[in-house]
């Protein structure tokens, strides 16, 4: 571990001990978190928010602590992120405990998640349309997946893992909710803006009257066109040919 990992670490097992936990407990719910943090490549403070804040949910979520017990509903969670990120970001939550319900109407996953038992749950993207999306999901649905929405080509599939675990599938000690809610690639971020400023660009152009009738503006403005609209295909091809099998 680095030096902030291991900081973080020993200063939530102690926050832990002082809120009442049992050391043995509080060193088992540290040692998992660490994991977790370890696999997503993520700090242990980015992954799950500050020390303090953390180790108030997870003594809640052990019954310490009386207000908003284990007793008082699911946790629920909407986030988003890239057609290139998502497979593997539903794999991690999967495998933290979260449902994912639906796709509400902006393509974004609502998600719930049991705080008495938990579950590791599995995902799978496929691209597909039609009546074969209506074959894909009947054959599928006998190895237990189940469809529960659809976003343009993709559709997508859940299963408990529980159905191929049994017993291990449940969660001793979830993580708490991450805090971000959108997983966007800094990459695509700066695509789009730079295709927002050019189009702005040839449309001030083209209402001044000015501009377009320059031959190197006009070119300019075609190939930033051109070249933003091939790379939004390139990731679009991209990520339609990646799902999980």
């Amino acid at each position: 571990m680095t030096g902030k990992t291991t900081a973080y670490a020993e200063r939530l097992s102690a926050l832990l001990r002082e809120r009442g936990m049992a050391p043995a407990r509080a060193e088992e719910l540290v040692a998992e978190l660490t994991a977790y943090a370890a696999e997503a490549g993520s700090p242990l403070e980015e992954e799950f928010g500050p020390a303090g804040e953390l180790a108030d949910q997870l003594t809640r979520r052990e019954g310490t602590d009386a207000v908003d017990g284990p007793g008082d509903g699911p946790d629920t969670w909407v986030w988003t992120a890239d057609a290139l990120q998502e497979v593997e970001l539903l794999a991690r939550f999967g495998g933290q405990g979260w449902e994912a319900e639906r796709l509400d109407r902006l393509g974004r996953f609502v998600c719930r998640r049991d705080r008495q038992t938990p579950l590791r749950w599995s995902y799978r993207r496929e691209t597909t349309g039609g009546r074969h999306r209506e074959q894909l999901t009947a054959r599928l649905a006998t190895e237990g997946w189940e469809l529960f929405g659809t976003w343009g080509p993709f559709a997508y599939f859940k299963r408990p893992e529980a159905a191929v675990t049994g017993p291990a599938a449940q969660l001793s000690a979830p993580p708490a909710r991450p805090r971000r809610r959108v997983y966007f690639a800094p990459w695509i971020l700066v695509t789009l803006a730079a295709a927002v400023a050019v189009a702005v660009a040839t449309v001030l152009l083209a209402g001044s009257g000015a501009g377009l009738t320059d031959g190197a503006s006009l070119a300019g403005a075609l190939v930033g066109l051109t070249a933003g609209g091939l790379l939004g295909a390139w990731a679009w091809r991209t990520a339609a040919r990646r799902h999980t099998g």
